[in-house]
């Protein structure tokens, strides 16, 4: 277990650099000047060159090649600040000019104040219905369920936010926008679980599906055992793998948030910040976001390959 850990630490390193090294590359070579986002197309060049002082835009890319490798001059790049930066959050927006560490704790509380309530009352609602459906396959109450959630895997989340926000706006307008009125995550949250629903539903129905399939149900059956205690003492614990994948894998997606409900609800997340940030080039703000994004993935994925081993005793780390 241990060699395992580490192997998939030193995986999960190389994963994080490759993402800073591709986020270097778009923000800082490809996408060109981003002084233009935030001076005058009249500026002097004068005024362009203090822009880049001001931001370290001005230090070689990758190495400065005129020192001595030997001197912590020659590592002095915009590079080797991008990574530090990133790491250890200090940066400063280039429009706000507040730093990147605390514009992630002000704005993570209404991230996560809209993304956990919806997990998790998606979780359990999605779980309840899909093991109704499979309790009562091939009645109508599985036919029933089935049609309703490829509805709803039909459906965006575009339109259910637009039908969302305009019943809103007939009934509580002031609930509508932002987060001063004291339903304003209601609506959000709410939206998020009917969206999350339909695919949530497919999925489990078809894992317990195969699994109430297998001998051992069969035998718990035959032995007078109720479908109902069957699906509850055998059959959702060898279901718990494939759910604790999704649930791992949707961490980063609680401390970021989600991009389009919160810029659609005015809510002040991250997932916001991050949407206006790419929009203006506020170049820190998304290199923060991105690392801090690539370092909770991983770190999902490593959670994921652990709890496998403690949850399923068949499962063999080697």
């Amino acid at each position: 277990m241990g060699a395992f850990i580490l192997r998939r630490l030193g995986q999960a390193v190389l994963t994080v650099g490759g993402v800073m090294l591709v986020t270097f590359v778009l923000f800082r070579v490809v996408a060109g000047d981003i002084s233009a986002n935030y001076l005058s197309p009249d500026a002097p060049p004068e005024a362009r060159e203090r822009f880049y002082r001001r931001h370290g835009l001005d230090r070689p890319l990758l190495v400065d090649t005129s020192k001595p490798i030997t001197s912590p001059a020659f590592w002095d790049s915009q590079f080797t600040r991008h990574v530090i930066d990133s790491v250890t959050f200090r940066a400063t927006s280039y429009a706000t000019g507040q730093p990147v560490g605390r514009t992630i704790i002000e704005r993570a509380p209404y991230s996560l104040a809209l993304t956990m309530p919806a997990m998790a009352l998606g979780w359990l609602i999605a779980l309840a219905l899909a093991l109704l459906t499979a309790r009562y396959r091939d009645t109508w109450v599985d036919r029933l369920g089935v049609v309703a959630a490829t509805a709803g895997m039909c459906i965006p989340l575009l339109a259910y936010m637009i039908v969302g926000q305009w019943l809103v706006f007939r009934f509580a307008p002031a609930a509508a926008w932002g987060v001063h009125h004291a339903g304003n995550i209601y609506v959000p949250v709410a939206i998020a679980v009917v969206a999350s629903l339909g695919g949530n539903v497919r999925l489990y129905r078809t894992i317990i599906l195969e699994e109430i399939s297998r001998d051992y149900v069969r035998t718990a059956r035959a032995k007078g055992a109720t479908m109902s205690r069957a699906l509850m003492g055998h059959v959702l614990p060898n279901c718990a793998l494939p759910i604790i994948t999704q649930l791992v894998m949707a961490i980063p997606f609680l401390v970021m948030g989600s991009l389009l409900l919160e810029s659609f609800f005015g809510i002040p997340g991250l997932g916001g910040q991050l949407v206006a940030s790419i929009s203006r080039r506020d170049v820190p703000i998304v290199t923060a976001l991105t690392f801090l994004t690539a370092l909770l993935y991983v770190a999902g994925l490593l959670a994921t390959d652990i709890l496998y081993a403690v949850s399923d005793p068949r499962v063999r780390l080697r």
